[in-house]
C-alpha cells in the first residue's frame, strides 16, 4: 500500500540468536527491517539487547499511546524498528514512524490521510504526557460530523477493523 517491495520473514522462535541470525541475513538484502513484538522489557523481549549490540538504539519507548514500546534504531546504516506485538499498537507504530520513513526513502512526498472535522459524541478523557490515538467511528447527525470513540485497548483489533477514523489527542491534552 505505501509503494515498497518487502519480504515477509518467515516467523523466528524467541532465541537470542536466531533472531540476531535472521536480522543479520534480511539487513543483507533490504534497506529497512521491521521486528514485530520482543520491543517491551520482558525477560524474553530480546529485541532491544539486539538492536543495542548490532546497531544504535535512538529511542526504546516512544510517547504515544497504544505504541510505547516501539524502538528506532540503526544498524549498519539502516533503519530497524520494533513495533510493538499488540496489533493496534503495531498499527499505529507503523504508521507514526513506518510509514513516514518508506515515503521519505521512496521520495514519493508526504505520507498523509484524509483529514475532516467532527464533534466528539461524548467528552473524551486522556493521559497527560503521551499522544493517543483513539479510534472512532464517524456519523451525521444534522449538520456536524460526529465522532463516538471505540475501545481504546492495545489488543482490541475490532478498534481498527470498525474505525472509521482515529483522532490524535495530543501529549498536553486531557482529552
Amino acid at each position: 500500500e505505501d509503494g515498497a517491495d518487502f519480504f515477509r520473514s518467515p516467523i523466528v522462535r524467541d532465541d537470542y540468536q536466531a533472531l540476531r541470525a535472521n536480522l543479520v541475513r534480511v539487513l543483507e538484502d533490504f534497506d529497512v527491517a521491521l521486528m514485530v513484538a520482543g520491543s517491551s522489557a520482558g525477560s524474553q523481549d530480546h529485541t532491544f539487547r539486539l538492536l543495542d549490540e548490532l546497531g544504535e538504539i535512538l529511542a526504546h519507548g516512544v510517547s504515544i499511546m497504544p505504541g510505547k514500546p516501539t524502538i528506532l534504531s540503526l544498524v549498519n546504516g539502516k533503519p530497524v524498528i520494533g513495533l510493538p506485538g499488540y496489533p493496534v499498537s503495531a498499527v499505529i507504530a507503523y504508521e507514526q514512524f513506518v510509514r513516514p520513513l518508506i515515503f521519505t526513502l521512496l521520495c514519493s512526498g508526504e505520507a498523509t490521510r484524509r483529514r475532516v472535522t467532527a464533534l466528539p459524541a461524548t467528552n473524551i478523557p486522556s493521559k497527560l504526557g503521551v499522544d493517543e490515538f483513539l479510534r472512532v467511528r464517524l456519523g451525521k447527525i444534522g449538520t456536524p460530523l460526529i465522532a463516538t470513540p471505540l475501545p481504546r485497548g492495545a489488543g482490541v483489533i475490532t478498534s481498527l477493523s470498525k474505525a472509521d477514523g482515529i483522532i490524535r489527542i495530543p501529549s498536553l491534552s486531557e482529552g
